[in-house]
């Protein structure tokens, strides 16, 4: 709220010094912050609005006057000739910065500032922002989703994309042609004035500039005026010229133009007029005015008003300007006095900028790293990057459809290939509970915040996207095959544990349908191989499978056939190895019975 600026309801306003009149305090690109007050006084730094000139300026009050404001440059010499109300000062110095307003200045040209949002969009985009961890004390990157070339160049394209877009409406909003950089020059006005003086009334009897004039006194007023042009190589300069007078009312606005000379040719840089003003007839002419019309304001104003026009060669650039400089007084019943109250240089003397050539046209550029390209090329460049970036999205944009129409395990990869990691079985840890989510994005996103890599392995057709945190198992299944259809894949491992649920175990015989029996819960699918892998987690269940594979070998007829031929009698060998149990099969033994795949 204390550095909200007036635009958003604020009391501060921020302004980039351009100019010296402030110096050694005040620099070229400094950044000062005003702050509105209730009053103002001497020695305070503020901002007003100078009406003449139409800009704000940055100046000190070294007094006031019936209600105005008398300020100065501290580097300037004269006061300002502008004397604002309070109402037109927009505030007091409150912080001062220096140099910071180049930057501000660097920031706000358009393709400067085009390229700094492109960057911290590059930024956002790639993921270089850390995040804290869990503990908050260090910090983690998260897993970046784009590792593959289709993923990257699909950031890549978007982003050129619309770093292209914008540059290309950028360039559209600028013209290809400006007018061409002139040669600066000066036209320089000074008025002076004198009258006979009355000896006891002024210190001479001659009035001379400054001084007031009293009509009882004296009806003429001679009025001087000087013009010079300021250039280098001026040539062939050349205009008219013409002083004339103007009697105004500022409440009703009448007014009315009295000649002083006719227009007059003049060749050269400079030249120099004098003309007289009748206050006599001026007087006349506002009792006339008011008798008729009723008026009675207590004053009028009177300007003195040199009309020139030039036009000539500078440095081979033509020039054709005007310059009308206004010598300004106020006047009422008893004396003519200047209207400013400063009767100083700033009172008589004008000045007015220009630039020759400025109406040639040429190509119109920017300035980038020391290059000074084109508009036409910036924006041609602009053009067929756009072009090109929208196509490469639309050939990734394909392969991505492409992909996401072959199954939902070859879109899982193209979206979450980086956090990807293939797995068997029994490299998993065992966990306490297992947690469905309904999506991979719900699964990546703990994986994000945890993390950790997203596991994955394919077991029955399914394939399994896993997530441990603390002793809990976040799974999400899909199945395999092109549009969710099976293929005829055999299982890579065998299969997933989890503790505390019901054991499912089924059985199938090779040559003969089997007796029901308690060892038949434990046989599950076939396995092309000749062996029998059994996974026992508890010692109960093993005891128990000792005891059932005891009774259904008792039970069954043909185990008598084995036991009464000594030639194919060889013991059967179990293999424990970190609670997996193969049983292998005598290979001499035809009549024996193979037993399938167990799980428990």
């Amino acid at each position: 709220m204390a550095l909200a600026p007036t635009q958003l309801g604020g009391s501060v306003t921020y302004v980039i010094v351009d100019g010296n009149s402030m110096e050694p305090h005040f620099r070229f690109g400094d950044l000062v912050l005003v702050r509105t007050e209730t009053a103002y006084s001497v020695g305070d730094a503020v901002i007003y609005q100078n009406a003449e000139m139409g800009r704000y300026v940055f100046h000190r009050i070294t007094g006031t006057e019936l209600g105005h404001f008398i300020l100065k440059g501290d580097n300037n010499s004269w006061l300002d000739s502008y004397q604002p109300v309070q109402d037109e000062i927009i505030g007091k110095l409150w912080v001062h910065i220096p140099k910071l307003g180049k930057v501000f200045e660097w920031v706000r040209l358009p393709i400067n500032m085009a390229i700094m949002v492109a960057l911290l969009g590059g930024v956002f985009m790639s993921g270089a922002i850390l995040k804290p961890n869990k503990s908050g004390g260090e910090t983690n990157k998260p897993p970046k989703n784009f590792k593959g070339l289709r993923e990257g160049g699909l950031y890549v394209s978007i982003f050129l994309s619309l770093f292209f877009l914008g540059l290309t409406i950028f360039t559209f909003t600028k013209p290809l042609t400006v007018s061409k950089s002139g040669i600066p020059y000066q036209q320089e006005g000074s008025f002076y004035y004198t009258a006979t003086g009355t000896p006891g009334v002024y210190d001479t009897n001659i009035i001379r500039s400054g001084e007031p004039i009293f009509p009882k006194l004296t009806c003429f007023l001679n009025v001087g005026f000087t013009y010079n042009l300021l250039a280098a190589q001026a040539q062939g300069v050349s205009g008219i010229h013409q002083i004339y007078a103007r009697v105004m009312d500022d409440q009703s606005g009448w007014q009315r133009t009295i000649p002083l000379s006719s227009q007059t040719a003049f060749s050269g840089n400079s030249y120099f007029s004098m003309s007289t003003v009748d206050l006599c007839q001026v007087e006349s002419l506002i009792t006339l005015v008011e008798q008729e019309t009723g008026l009675h304001p207590n004053t009028y104003s009177l300007d003195i008003i040199a009309n020139v026009a030039v036009a000539g060669l500078i440095e081979g650039s033509p020039i054709n300007d005007t310059f009308t400089p206004i010598l300004a007084f106020k006047f009422d019943k008893m004396h003519v006095y200047l209207a400013n109250n400063d009767p100083k240089v700033e009172a008589l003397h004008s000045l007015k900028q220009g630039l020759a050539g400025g109406s040639e046209l040429q190509k119109n550029t920017f300035s980038i790293f020391g290059l000074n390209p084109t508009v036409g090329t910036i924006r041609t460049i602009a053009l067929i990057g756009f072009i090109f970036s929208l196509m490469g999205l639309f050939f990734i944009g394909l392969q991505f459809y492409q992909a996401a129409q072959q199954s939902e395990d070859a879109l899982i990869r193209l979206q979450y290939g980086g956090m990807l990691v293939d797995v068997y079985e029994q490299s998993l840890a065992p966990t306490s509970s297992t947690i469905d989510v309904t999506t991979i994005d719900n699964l990546a996103k703990l994986a994000e915040r945890q993390g950790a890599m997203i596991l994955h392995m394919t077991q029955n057709f399914l394939h399994y996207y896993l997530v441990q945190i603390n002793g809990t198992t976040y799974r999400y299944v899909v199945t395999a095959g092109k549009k969710g259809t099976l293929e005829n894949k055999a299982p890579e491992t065998a299969g997933i544990h989890e503790e505390n649920k019901p054991i499912q175990i089924e059985a199938e015989p090779v040559q003969e349908k089997q007796p029901q029996n308690e060892i038949s819960e434990y046989v599950t699918n076939e396995n092309k191989d000749d062996s029998v892998n059994i996974e026992i987690e508890t010692e109960a269940a093993w005891r128990k499978i000792q005891s059932d594979a005891a009774n259904y070998l008792n039970s069954h007829p043909k185990n008598k056939r084995i036991e009464a031929n000594p030639s194919h009698q060889e013991a059967a060998e179990y293999m424990i190895q970190t609670g997996n149990i193969e049983f292998d099969m005598p290979e001499s033994s035809a009549e024996t019975f193979m037993l399938r795949k167990i799980k428990i």
